[in-house]
């Protein structure tokens, strides 16, 4: 069988010294093939060599002959006419053009919950005040019964987080006895920290629900911990410096505010 070399030595050289290799000897030939403008004599080298082991060389010998006989004169061998000559030896193979995207939604995979206190890194405990608001304050003595205990939800990304660091995980905060959880949402222009009665303790596949999670940013060494929206990165939840004001939410942690706490098992 004939050795041939590459599909790109073949398009690369031109009509008047196109090079084919045979198994005998290595001689030069005049090949006469007939066209539109004419005969045409085309110069072919043939060597001895191995014999072609694949089908791929039978397929590039067919595509060069075929080029060779079909090829006008006044005009050089283009891409369509590749193209046209590749569908007549192998199956033509139809592409269909899709101008839409769609961008999945964040998953979480639920794992567990667990129940923590917490305390701003002044101290301040969380209070429910009303049927959802939360307060941070200082307590003492028989009033430390009205701390809120947390509802920690766990869950596992399904996919990367381009940004995650180490010690970090989502997290829904809930309120331990109630089915109260935190949740970021926009207000206006900003977001706001609200609490929301939700079921949220299952794996979390829809973008609305993203509202309730919180990526949770633990600093091993001064064991504190901050919690960041995952709707609105950037944003953590934060108490004030003055007494008995609202939880809320901030884009300038430990600055006028306080986003650093404590939680603490016992």
């Amino acid at each position: 069988m004939a050795f041939v070399p590459d599909l790109d030595v073949l398009e690369s050289s031109s009509l008047s010294d196109e090079t084919f290799y045979g198994p005998s000897c290595l001689c030069k030939q005049k090949v006469r093939t007939g066209g539109p403008g004419g005969s045409v004599d085309v110069q072919v080298t043939v060597r001895k060599g191995r014999g072609a082991r694949s089908f791929r060389h039978a397929a590039v010998l067919v595509v060069a002959m075929t080029k060779l006989l079909r090829r006008p004169r006044s005009r050089d061998f283009n891409d369509s006419d590749l193209s046209a000559l590749l569908e007549e030896v192998f199956e033509p193979v139809t592409f269909q053009r899709l101008e839409s995207s769609y961008a999945g939604a964040p998953a979480f995979r639920y794992t567990r919950s667990q129940s923590f206190d917490i305390f701003d890194i002044n101290q301040k405990c969380f209070v429910l005040e009303s049927p959802t608001q939360l307060v941070a304050l200082h307590l003492q003595g028989p009033s430390s019964s009205q701390k809120v205990r947390l509802n920690i939800a766990l869950y596992r990304p399904r996919g990367p987080r381009g940004s995650s660091g180490a010690g970090q995980m989502p997290v829904a905060l809930g309120i331990k006895g109630y089915k109260l959880y935190m949740s970021c949402v926009l207000s206006g222009a900003e977001p706001t920290l609200q609490l929301e009665e939700a079921d949220v303790l299952r794996d979390i596949d829809s973008v609305e629900l993203t509202r309730f999670i919180f990526y949770r940013l633990d600093s091993p060494a001064e064991g504190t911990t901050r919690f960041e929206s995952a709707a609105f990165p950037g944003w953590f939840i934060c108490t004030s410096l003055q007494p008995r004001q609202p939880v809320g939410i901030t884009n300038q942690p430990d600055q006028v505010n306080i986003a650093t706490y404590k939680l603490s098992g016992h």
